[in-house]
């Protein structure tokens, strides 16, 4: 069975056909996780190169481990914790520390419907964004991360993370507060 018959099929029945060392399954789970993996574990390595190391070592660590899932979370929860410990091995074994970064690099494709002054005021809201989320810790990118983009529970990030679930809702109500104190403090500076 090729990767386009599993289009439909649920992430934990196309996990429990990995772990059955059905191909097709496989190519199809990467095609799902691949950008978001990588997303993911660029917010701990920032660096391009050992971002798609540690997603190619952590796929393989899906594709040897799928028979280990126990069901009892999220595949995604599952393969972001596979990402996030393999980031945190290739860190150590490169001798590189946590870099601050930007949540998303993401560029935004034009919107035809929009008028040229809106296209300009969603540029400097974006840039503004991106700006001020560089100032967030690590730990904050991080959890924003994991609770906007990736919308995991907290339940899940805590298990994700090994903290307990009121230190992931504590992180994401500072991590919110900061990100409105400067997001408020640069568009001051912009009017200025």
């Amino acid at each position: 069975m090729d990767a386009t018959h599993w289009h439909d099929v649920s992430d934990p029945d196309l996990l429990a056909a990995v772990a059955g060392r059905d191909a097709a399954a496989f190519e199809r789970l990467y095609q799902l996780y691949e950008k978001r993996v990588y997303q993911y574990v660029c917010t701990l390595v920032y660096d391009p190169t050992l971002a798609e190391e540690v997603v190619g070592d952590a796929m393989m660590a899906v594709w040897r481990g799928a028979g280990s899932f126990s069901r009892s979370s999220r595949v995604s929860t599952w393969i972001f914790g596979i990402a996030r410990h393999k980031a945190l091995d290739a860190l150590r074994r490169t001798g590189r520390h946590y870099h601050d970064v930007a949540l998303d690099e993401a560029l935004e494709l034009p919107n035809a419907q929009e008028s040229p002054a809106e296209s300009v005021n969603r540029k400097q809201v974006t840039s503004l964004t991106q700006l001020a989320l560089q100032t967030l810790s690590r730990e904050h990118q991080e959890v924003l991360r994991l609770v906007f983009y990736e919308e995991l529970p907290y339940e899940e990030i805590a298990e994700l993370l090994s903290i307990p679930t009121n230190t992931v809702k504590t992180r994401v109500y500072y991590a919110k507060q900061r990100l409105k104190h400067h997001l408020q403090q640069l568009a001051q500076d912009e009017r200025v």
